[in-house]
């Protein structure tokens, strides 16, 4: 008669194994950059970035957050007004932050915030935001700020001449050509008297003196980039061989140009381009 073998069963406990939080934050890039690129909303971006430091590290460097624009609807940012954000860092480590509201016009119901460095706030000069990008100025310094994840790139001095005169330090209209990670993106700044072009990591501006107009506006239409200034000219705006603007001839509706009691503002509509005012 043969003998039972006997079965040993080594049990094991039926608890799952659960991902602490610094599990969470210790994802590598890889793992993150694959959920960021699920979002579904910008609240779901805007959740991504508030979730940890390391998180809204990989936000910051994610290199497809133009992609966001073309498939989500516009938010709308109120840098003036302030809300409390006790879950929120009160500072990226270098700065202090900011805690702007945030608004989805498709659902102003959802309380949505997003940081920028305090001293941004206080002590610049806005000009422009593009592609997710604060863009101010001051003293000739511009900086370009991520409205979410409050990374910071800071070109070149501007190069003015001399001191600064009176109304040379306004800044009237900043625009990115691509998104700023991009290769060949460019930042276009105007002040009074000048337009400048810095290529996103180069060491120098280009600088277009004006004559007795300021570029208040511009805009990316169709692949081309339009310019208006303070007397409602109409440009196309070419970055090489040199900077430069070649003026559009405009025909007025009853020969009539606009007032400057109705501050006219260009606006791109699909394949449309309007003067609103």
């Amino acid at each position: 008669m043969q003998s039972h073998s006997k079965l040993r069963i080594a049990s094991a406990s039926a608890q799952p194994a659960v991902l602490g939080l610094h599990g969470w934050a210790d994802l590598p890039d890889g793992p993150l950059s694959s959920i960021l690129a699920l979002s579904g909303s910008f609240r779901d971006v805007l959740a991504f970035a508030a979730t940890c430091r390391s998180w809204r590290a990989a936000f910051s460097s994610y290199p497809n957050k133009s992609a966001f624009c073309t498939r989500f609807p516009p938010l709308l940012v109120q840098f003036n007004v302030c809300v409390q954000a006790p879950d929120l860092p009160s500072n990226n480590g270098h700065h202090e932050l900011r805690t702007c509201k945030v608004i989805d016009p498709i659902n102003k119901n959802i309380a949505l915030r997003c940081q920028i460095p305090q001293e941004i706030y206080q002590e610049m000069h806005f000009a422009g935001i593009s592609y997710g990008q604060l863009i101010c100025g001051r003293a000739g310094y511009c900086l370009v700020v991520d409205v979410f994840s409050g990374a910071v790139v800071s070109p070149p001095r501007l190069p003015f001449s001399g001191d600064f005169e009176f109304g040379r330090e306004f800044y009237f209209s900043g625009i990115l050509t691509a998104p700023i990670a991009s290769p060949n993106s460019h930042l276009l700044v105007s002040t009074a008297i000048s337009l400048f072009d810095w290529p996103v990591g180069s060491n120098s501006w280009s600088e277009l003196q004006l004559s007795d107009e300021s570029i208040e506006q511009i805009v990316e239409f169709n692949g081309q980039f339009i310019a208006m200034d303070d007397c409602y000219k109409i440009y196309a705006l070419q970055l090489s061989p040199q900077l430069g603007l070649q003026e559009i001839t405009t025909e007025w509706v009853g020969d009539q140009p606009p007032s400057s009691y109705t501050k006219p503002w260009l606006v791109v509509c699909g394949d449309m381009l309007l003067m609103v005012s």
